[in-house]
């Protein structure tokens, strides 16, 4: 797969590794003729994979993986890809990444600067330089360069992300989450009110027959700023208009069916609970714990079992007013510290520790992996 990643860069005279938006085995694009727009520009797909690797390190510390041409040659090679990818504009006195699909499919056939583009961009080449200690892989002050001064589009008057350059905010309609993902599963840094601007500005712009796991993306965004109203309406309709009898599967849009058993919808629902009522964040360093304490559909109790970080077992339950951690498994190899507000301790086997509903507990090992 390698070999492809690297011939698929090339292929669009690029360096390092470009993942297919659909591919065999072999990672071979094939991306059906149907869909050129998608083949050729919605690049962002190898920034989701650099994600998903972090996501990987941040859960497991796996530094093996790291050693390995799957884990710091891939998180490596994205970052060369996107270090190549983008160009510098001397009237803005930053970086852009031209010619682009967003995630929004009805944004063809490409655009500049997407936003969501330029941040998991940016967030591949931090990748790369967060785990160098690790990889031996040093990183270029180029691309760290790159890293720290892309251009974001952004509306200073509404205090709102574009979701790509010249958007218009107001007569755009939109296909599916795409800006709302700055928020979550990216964890974009931003304000409380730019994140809710943009929540409410692009569920209004996307178009009802959009796919299922818009809304649940919308409905973690809610739950983090405390609409727990807004987030339940958008939740129920994460899944009452597309889980279809008898099986109760998703379908990919709520009309004429599209694909069925979607399963990115059911993850989406999936995430809205875990991550969403669970209040749950993985981060490179460490996990966050924090339910705001509304549960679902008139729910009294949430438990999450078995939960996994760094080698640990954890159990989670939520009953509104309070949360309560079990730890149930314990690696040797990671010895955890746990913080809440001014008390901290090391998580020890079969500890239970319960904290207020809509305060903030962070687990991370005792030596980071790169200090």
């Amino acid at each position: 797969m390698r070999e492809s990643a690297a011939d698929n860069a090339r292929l669009f005279g690029y360096e390092g590794w470009r993942f297919p938006w659909e591919s065999a085995r072999t990672g071979v694009d094939v991306t059906p003729d149907i869909c050129p727009q998608v083949r050729l520009y919605q690049m962002h797909i190898t920034g989701d994979i650099a994600f998903a690797a972090r996501q990987y390190v941040a859960a497991t510390g796996d530094q093996k993986w790291l050693l390995s041409e799957l884990g710091g040659d891939l998180i490596y090679e994205t970052a060369r890809f996107w270090s190549s990818r983008a160009v510098y504009n001397d009237e803005k006195s930053q970086y852009e990444i031209l010619n682009v699909m967003p995630p929004d499919e009805d944004a063809e056939p490409y655009k500049n600067n997407s936003v969501f583009t330029n941040a998991v961009a940016s967030l591949s080449i931090d990748l790369a330089d967060r785990v160098s200690c690790i990889t031996k892989k040093t990183v270029p002050k180029a691309w760290l360069d790159i890293a720290s001064n892309l251009y974001f589009p952004f509306d200073e008057a509404s205090q709102t992300h574009l979701e790509y350059e010249g958007f218009d905010l107001k007569n755009t309609t939109i296909k599916q989450a795409d800006v709302v993902l700055l928020g979550f599963p990216l964890q974009w840094p931003m304000s409380a009110e730019v994140r809710q601007n943009d929540l409410l500005a692009y569920e209004r712009l996307t178009r009802a027959t959009g796919p299922a796991m818009t809304w649940s993306m919308h409905a973690i965004g809610f739950l983090e700023l405390g609409n727990f109203e807004k987030a339940e309406e958008l939740f129920r309709r994460s899944y009452q208009t597309y889980v279809r009898p008898p099986f109760n599967v998703w379908t990919e849009v709520q009309k004429n069916v599209g694909a069925v058993n979607f399963i990115t919808g059911a993850g989406g629902f999936l995430q809205a609970v875990l991550f969403g009522y669970g209040g749950i964040r993985l981060k490179l360093n460490h996990l966050e714990v924090m339910p705001r304490g509304h549960l679902p559909n008139q729910a009294t109790k949430l438990i999450f079992h078995c939960l996994k970080y760094l080698g640990a077992t954890l159990d989670l339950a939520i009953d509104g007013s309070m949360y309560h951690l079990t730890v149930q498994e314990l690696n040797a190899s990671y010895s955890l510290v746990y913080e809440h507000g001014k008390h901290q301790g090391s998580l020890k086997l079969n500890d239970s520790l319960s904290f207020p509903t809509d305060t903030r507990l962070i687990i991370h090992p005792a030596t980071p992996l790169c200090r």
